[in-house]
């Protein structure tokens, strides 16, 4: 398989050193050239500075020499190994996008640290402003763009008009934009829209599908790794004997029921950028290869809803039924609007959270209000039975009169049975509307599935909110017992739920406090020299058998520890602090106390928050 590698060199020349490792032909077609900007090196008091690219590691060099000691924060391993290439050893990946990066400086300095941003002119991410916004003083420093060349190379052209070429990796969607202009303007576009196109996220994708092009993939993972993964499976699919496998893949449309809505482009990274750049992370479609396709589907039409019907007891009793029938559909709907967006897109805003927590409570008062109707349509009932009564006692003393007023009684008798036939059909009718307001307050007070889910994603995001900040939450705990959560589900929570559990940073401190005797502790001690020269040695050269990766290294437990806390990953932590020796853990009490109780408190909510989330999804 041949393979267009579009990248400026020397990335170019790196990237097609990997492809030919893995058994491809390389085919470099730099269309950009990284050009530095004219203007001098910033001056001022910084702490860090911030790369993005790897394009920006050779401006490091023109720097003063404190920037030697300063440390480099980056989105990628890559640029972070290219920094220290260039002499600066303090590089700090974020391993991840540019949300992992402004996460990794905030944890590490604290705002208002002077920042200094090295970046491309032509970006379009948004690092520099949320650093401000987040307390920090950056100055950002445009040291250089990525320009396009202006027709596309010679051999690629060739290549493309003979049909030597078969996929194109593309790393970012201006690269994807300007591959495409450049293929037009040469005549060769048809066949660049039949190469098998492999791209580093969705969003680099879609100006190739917007073109029609015939095959597009989108890596598993936004990095080189995942799109040479991609190319290897191309390579699989393959019949066998086949030099290119430009039209071997056949597309089958997948039924989607959602509308397609385009999506704003987080951070559009020129070309020039290595694979670490800011990139937007693939949908859940988005696996290695997944078939990204040019085609729209719409939804099916909505069918019409069935015309409303009045409910018993007439139309003065009709407001409280659609009253809470609209609560209800409205906690439905947000909470079914929720649940989407968990699944397949941004996280849902605080606003859309308070404003299902409203609804929640309008119910409740709906309810309540029905619950009052109700009362006063039986104290109505007991009324008229008590005038029922009188005329029953009425007619009695009547019957028993004297036979010398037999006319009079005869008059009297007919009037109070007409009374009392009159007062018998307004106790029916009363008996109705006292049964139609108790079925409308029978249903109300018991939400469907649907409205139970919905407001137990609420709860598990407040309680999640608190757990994170240390903050009590016993209120919403006994609203998921109330709502029909088991209270075994919630014993972890209700461990902490009054004072509020540990915080991410209080756990790292204490764990930093007792780091120097955990390291002590799965250090064997020894008494020869040789040992003891041994152990210096292994810390800084450990020997392993081939394929082990050191996660049962017991030397590595409180590195592994840390790093669990660090991530927040509270459980992983809990039951790698079970793992240390017996003298640890008795030194280390209070703390595995206190990490323990933070871990099961975060399993429960988050199991809680998953049933809610997939009873909602079975519902709708």
């Amino acid at each position: 398989m041949r393979v267009f590698v579009f990248r400026p060199r020397p990335d170019a020349e790196r990237t097609a050193q990997a492809i030919a490792a893995h058994g491809f032909e390389p085919l470099v077609a730099p269309l950009f050239e990284v050009v530095r900007l004219p203007g001098a090196v910033p001056e001022g008091d910084f702490a860090a500075i911030v790369l993005t690219s790897g394009n920006a590691v050779p401006m490091l060099a023109e720097g003063p020499a404190g920037w030697r000691d300063l440390p480099v924060f980056t989105v990628g391993a890559r640029t972070a190994a290219k920094v220290r290439e260039a002499g600066l050893d303090d590089a700090r990946s974020a391993d991840g996008d540019r949300n992992d990066l402004i996460a990794l400086i905030e944890r590490t300095l604290p705002a208002p640290s002077g920042l200094l941003m090295i970046a491309a002119r032509d970006r379009k991410d948004d690092v520099p402003q949320r650093l401000r916004e987040a307390g920090y003083e950056v100055a950002l420093w445009e040291a250089y763009e990525a320009q396009a060349v202006s027709t596309l190379p010679e051999d690629a052209q060739a290549a493309l008009r003979h049909g030597r070429a078969d996929a194109a990796l593309h790393y970012s969607a201006r690269g994807a934009r300007t591959f495409l202009s450049l293929a037009q303007a040469a005549g060769v576009e048809e066949a660049a829209l039949e190469l098998t196109h492999v791209t580093l996220s969705a969003d680099v994708a879609a100006p190739l599908i917007s073109a029609g092009a015939s095959t597009v993939l989108v890596a598993e993972h936004p990095e080189e790794a995942g799109m040479l993964a991609a190319l290897e499976q191309v390579s699989q699919r393959m019949p066998p004997g086949d030099a290119a496998p430009r039209g071997s893949l056949k597309r089958t449309p997948p039924t989607i029921e959602l509308k397609a809505e385009a999506q704003p482009q987080v951070a559009d990274v020129p070309a020039a950028d290595a694979p670490d750049a800011v990139a937007t992370a693939p949908s859940p479609e988005a696996v290695a290869p997944s078939e990204a396709l040019p085609q729209e589907f719409s939804p099916p039409p909505a069918e019409p809803p069935p015309p409303a019907t009045a409910p018993a007891g007439g139309s003065a009793m009709s407001w409280p039924a659609l009253a809470a029938a609209g609560v209800i559909g409205g906690v439905v709907g947000a909470g079914l609007m929720f649940y989407a967006s968990r699944s397949a897109g941004p996280a849902v805003s605080a606003a859309q959270l308070a404003d299902l927590g409203g609804r929640i409570d309008t119910l409740q008062a709906a309810i309540a209000g029905v619950d009052r109707r109700a009362g006063s349509a039986n104290e109505a009932a007991a009324k008229a039975t008590s005038e029922l009564q009188a005329l029953a006692g009425r007619v009695g003393a009547l019957a028993k009169a004297p036979a010398a007023d037999t006319g009079a009684v005869a008059e009297q008798l007919q009037r109070a049975e007409a009374a009392l036939a009159s007062s018998g059909e307004r106790f029916d009718k009363l008996a109705a509307r006292v049964a139609a307001v108790e079925t409308q307050a029978k249903a109300a007070a018991a939400p469907s599935p649907e409205g139970q889910a919905a407001a137990r994603i609420v709860l598990a995001e407040r309680i999640q909110k608190a757990l994170s900040g240390g903050l009590p939450f016993a209120g919403d705990v006994g609203a998921l017992v109330k709502g029909g959560v088991a209270a075994a589900d919630t014993a972890a929570l209700s461990a902490v739920a009054a004072s509020g559990a540990a915080t991410r940073e209080t756990l790292l401190a204490d764990f930093r406090r007792h780091g120097a005797m955990f390291q002590r502790e799965v250090t064997p001690q020894s008494n020869s020299w040789t040992e003891k020269l041994w152990g210096l040695a292994s810390r800084i050269v450990t020997v392993r058998p081939l394929g082990d990766n050191g996660s049962n290294d017991p030397a590595t437990l409180p590195l592994r520890l840390e790093s669990a806390i660090v991530a927040g990953d509270m459980p992983k932590a809990a039951a790698l602090w079970a793992q240390l020796p017996e003298p640890a853990r008795r030194a280390s009490a209070a703390f595995g106390a206190a990490l323990q109780k933070r871990a099961a408190a975060d399993a429960a909510i988050a199991k809680i928050a998953q049933d809610a989330v997939a009873a909602l999804g079975t519902a709708g």
